[in-house]
């Protein structure tokens, strides 16, 4: 299976429809950190299920929403015609090699989506070659001390070792190695952090969630041998419990927002 292959199934398995809403806030802050206005023409790269596309369509920008699943773009057509939005166009796409030409965009943004692109220097290059000079790139990204890099590192543990597995998509939330990735096709860089709640009855139950409904862990956990699955559940919860606010019955997922423009 081909790398592209392997990341259409994994965000087609699961059901992102029920994940997606989690990150509502996440892309309102992302959408207003970029200042999107009225007529801009803006791209909204890995769009999922629209978030972020239909968030700046509805001040009014003219909006492209790219994603590398079908499924995805179905989703996210259905969430704009509800909204009653017509000026948004869904193509399907690939973040590191992304099918415009040099210079199209008034902003380029991206939720959580972009990282998980491989090679990662390539989807850096794109979003800078298709944005405007002066232009607004902007992006979130889990940071590598969130909760969900936390999952990643206990589900390593127990898959078979991978020497060709690509840089982990967690790096984008580090503000060093952005300012590498992005190098001079940036003139300015800023960087804030935010957290998304999601709310979960218990530790237990929010990784019940993310094995039945996340496609990057479904995909993963078929690596991983089955008489492992308690010890895994296990040291699961345990490392989602320093996330978890009983008093709030939710989990924090914190991720940094990217802000740069273009040279």
């Amino acid at each position: 299976m081909s790398s592209k292959q392997h990341v259409k199934r994994v965000w087609t398995v699961g059901s992102y429809s029920d994940i997606g809403p989690n990150f509502l806030p996440m892309a309102a802050h992302l959408v207003e950190a970029a200042g999107v206005g009225r007529d801009q023409h803006v791209l909204d790269v890995g769009c999922g299920t629209g978030n972020v596309a239909i968030s700046a369509a509805r001040r009014g920008a003219h909006v492209t929403g790219l994603d590398i699943t079908p499924d995805m773009l179905e989703n996210a057509r259905e969430n704009a015609a509800i909204a009653g939005l017509d000026r948004i166009d869904w193509q399907e796409g690939d973040a590191t090699d992304l099918p415009f030409e040099d210079d199209t965009f008034d902003v380029s943004l991206s939720c959580v989506g972009h990282m998980f692109a491989n090679p990662p220097d390539a989807a850096a290059s794109e979003l800078v070659r298709v944005t405007r000079p002066g232009g607004r790139l902007a992006f979130t990204s889990w940071t590598p001390r969130s909760v969900v890099p936390a999952m990643a590192k206990v589900l390593q543990e127990y898959l078979p070792p991978n020497p060709d597995a690509p840089d982990p998509p967690f790096l984008w939330g580090d503000a060093d190695v952005v300012r590498e990735r992005l190098g001079d096709g940036v003139a300015t860089l800023s960087f804030a952090t935010g957290v998304v709640e999601q709310v979960a009855l218990s530790p237990a139950h929010y990784w019940e969630g993310a094995r039945t409904q996340s496609g990057l862990f479904i995909v993963a956990l078929e690596n991983v041998e089955e008489d492992a699955f308690p010890a895994l559940r296990e040291d699961m919860i345990e490392a989602i419990e320093p996330y978890f606010d009983d008093g709030k019955n939710a989990v924090s997922m914190e991720y940094r927002l990217t802000e740069a423009t273009v040279e």
